[in-house]
């Protein structure tokens, strides 16, 4: 799993999945919709409250071959980017 350095120069979203709500395998399935119709190096914000993506985004993206950009974090709790592969 690869991630990018939080230094970085502000991302920037090249869209949003709310999966707030929803319970697995919901929010990974939007995801990897969203991934589908993305392009290589599109920067996707996810949304979720589920705990169970914490496990589930990270799995993903590594075996995927996606970049987990970050993970929810206090001043986000609820948000994970993935730069598509």
């Amino acid at each position: 799993m690869s991630q990018e350095n939080s230094s970085a120069p502000e991302l920037t979203v090249s869209s949003t999945v709310n999966g707030l709500g929803l319970s697995c395998p919901e929010p990974l399935m939007l995801l990897r919709k969203r991934v589908r119709e993305s392009k290589s190096g599109d920067l996707i914000e996810l949304l979720s409250d589920d705990p169970v993506s914490l496990r589930d985004v990270p799995a993903f993206c590594e075996f995927m071959h996606h970049a987990l950009v970050s993970l929810p974090d206090a001043e986000h709790p609820h948000r994970f980017l993935i730069r598509k592969g």
